[in-house]
């Protein structure tokens, strides 16, 4: 019967392999939400960029004044919204680093686990060989003793 390497901390290996899957996927997920606020970010600008345009008079006629106060009120509103933007893209930056750095940390101790796993598994290989070769020189002294001991019986 053939024995197979049993690695004692295998359950250890598996948890932390769950660890690396869930830091992956936390990791792709604040990537996604920085992409979108950078996305959004990117497309209020030029919103903000087209309205600005849109404020001067075509033709050089002059604005009213409630259309000039009720355009700068919505350039203020735009503008505030940039700024929430950018705090939520800053925060979003600083929770991917942290994710990032999560998943940098779990990637060494699963390493650390799959090398001594490694080692283990080597080192358990060439104790199976030994064994076997052991066991096949006295298989073969035994052997030899009973065909050397039949040439030479009275």
């Amino acid at each position: 019967m053939m024995a197979t390497f049993k690695f004692r901390l295998e359950k250890v290996w598996r948890h932390r392999r769950k660890i690396v899957d869930q830091n992956s996927i936390a990791l792709a997920g604040a990537d996604k939400r920085v992409a979108t606020l950078s996305r959004q970010i990117v497309e209020l600008d030029r919103n903000i960029d087209r309205y600005s345009r849109s404020m001067v008079s075509p033709g050089g006629q002059a604005l009213q004044v409630p259309d000039l106060i009720a355009g700068a009120t919505w350039l203020e509103h735009l503008h505030d919204l940039n700024e929430d933007l950018d705090s939520r893209l800053q925060i979003a930056v600083k929770d991917l680093d942290r994710h990032r750095s999560r998943l940098t940390e779990s990637w060494r101790d699963l390493e650390v686990l799959s090398r001594l796993r490694d080692r283990q598994s080597e080192n358990w290989q060439l104790d199976q060989d030994r064994k076997e070769r052991k066991e096949m020189d006295e298989i073969g002294q035994y052997r030899a003793f009973r065909h050397d001991g039949a040439k030479f019986s009275p």
